[in-house]
């Protein structure tokens, strides 16, 4: 019994650690990534929304607020490269339900920023990050 419990952990601890750099988000295309990103945010709204018990202008509002000019930014950035209609086309992603969780959490929202924060990084030259640098060489 004592040998299956130290290989279930082992299995358990080899599927949960990161993957080699260069596999996942970082080598998928970037307009995977913001159908991705879009995906996962319309998925927490949803959760704020039904799971929370937040009203849905609210949590349309507090997502304009926190995210919209970063959004907005990089959707601009991407249309510039690749052209407005194939940045619609992978803004509308399919439907997805997921459920509700015994306590809330922030699970797709997090995975909104990850995915948020690495576009800005790909695509706008001069991004530093979510706050100014302390140390910013000045131009």
């Amino acid at each position: 019994m004592k040998g299956w419990s130290l290989v279930r952990i082992g299995v358990a601890l080899a599927v949960a650690s990161p993957a080699a750099a260069g596999t996942g988000w970082s080598r998928a295309s970037d307009l995977s990534v913001w159908s991705a990103m879009r995906l996962y945010g319309a998925i927490a709204r949803e959760q704020q929304a039904l799971c929370g018990g937040f009203a849905p202008a609210s949590v349309m509002r507090h997502w304009e607020r926190r995210y919209g000019a970063r959004e907005a930014a990089v959707a601009g950035l991407l249309a510039a490269r690749y052209g407005a209609a194939a940045v619609q086309g992978a803004s509308d992603p399919p439907a997805l339900r997921a459920p509700c969780r015994p306590l809330p959490d922030g699970h797709w929202q997090r995975r909104y920023e990850r995915l948020l924060r690495q576009l800005e990084a790909r695509v706008s030259p001069d991004w530093q990050g979510l706050g100014p640098r302390p140390f910013a060489p000045a131009r």
